[in-house]
């Protein structure tokens, strides 16, 4: 009986950089299936009880969310390409829970008004997101904003 219970806990309790991998393939998988409006794929990276909090404050549960995805991809509207690395991972004692700061940021070429230059506009998301173990995968219960920031850079 000890050994069983200790067998599960070993199968349980897994490394902090072992789950930083796993969530960062769910954040690149993300990112893959956005750029191309894969609504399914991103649906099946939350959890039923997903919940997003934008910067505005209002939260939007996972029923509103995915009608929003499936409208952009019925209208076929782009979305610009983005990259998320994590800043910070804290992860519960029990190994089910992971508290990850991120940043989102995606990079969009245009010529200055002003200058006539070639610049970068690039976009930010600070995000506090909330990872669970949930049949042996990591899904995203919960995200919220932290901040936003816009800036140019000459290309």
């Amino acid at each position: 009986m000890i050994l069983a219970t200790l067998i599960s806990a070993i199968v349980v309790l897994q490394p902090a950089e072992t789950v930083r991998a796993q969530i960062q393939r769910q954040y690149n998988r993300w990112g893959k299936a956005a750029k191309t409006n894969d609504v399914e794929t991103i649906l099946a990276i939350l959890t039923p009880d997903y919940t997003l909090k934008p910067y505005s404050g209002a939260v939007i549960p996972l029923k509103a969310y995915g009608a929003s995805l499936r409208k952009r991809k019925k209208e076929n509207k782009p979305v610009d390409a983005y990259e998320t690395k994590i800043l910070n991972l804290n992860l519960t004692v029990s190994g089910k829970t992971a508290r990850v700061t991120s940043d989102e940021t995606s990079r969009k070429a245009t010529v200055d008004p002003i200058t006539k230059s070639r610049v970068s506009i690039v976009h930010i998301h600070r995000y506090l997101d909330t990872w669970v173990l949930m049949g042996g995968k990591c899904r995203l219960r919960s995200t919220v904003t932290q901040k936003e920031i816009t800036r140019t850079e000459k290309v």
